[in-house]
This record gives structure tokens, sequence and C-alpha cells, in this order.
């Protein structure tokens, strides 16, 4: 009887070892999600405001380099 006292309280202890591995992994998984969502959108931002410049810039211009 008390080894399978002993196994269930180990059984318990990694369950809830386990539960709160998988808590912690949800809340990395979740501040993940906001980092890609934000850096897709400044990424998006970029990509706009490149394309605006080059619809104001004039064709003939010549690059900063010459």
């Amino acid at each position: 009887m008390a080894a399978l006292e002993a196994e269930l309280a180990f059984q318990t202890d990694s369950c809830r070892e386990l539960s709160d591995a998988l808590a912690t992994q949800q809340l990395d998984i979740l501040t993940l999600q906001r980092q890609v969502r934000y850096l897709s959108d400044q990424l998006a931002a970029l990509r706009e405001r490149e394309r605006q410049d080059r619809a104001e810039a004039p064709d003939d211009e010549r690059p900063p380099h010459y």
C-alpha cells in the first residue's frame, strides 16, 4: 500500500510539473505571437513607406552616389 501511495504522489507531482511547464510554454507562445505580429506590422509599414517614396521620386533623378 505504501508503494502505491508513493507512486501516486510521484505521479501527482509529475502532472503538476508538466502542467506548469505547459502554462509557461503557452505564455511564451503568446508573447512570440505578439512579437511576430508587431514585426509584421513594422515590415508592412516600411514597405508602404518605400512604395510611397518610389512613387514620389522623379524618374530622371540621379542616385545620391553620382
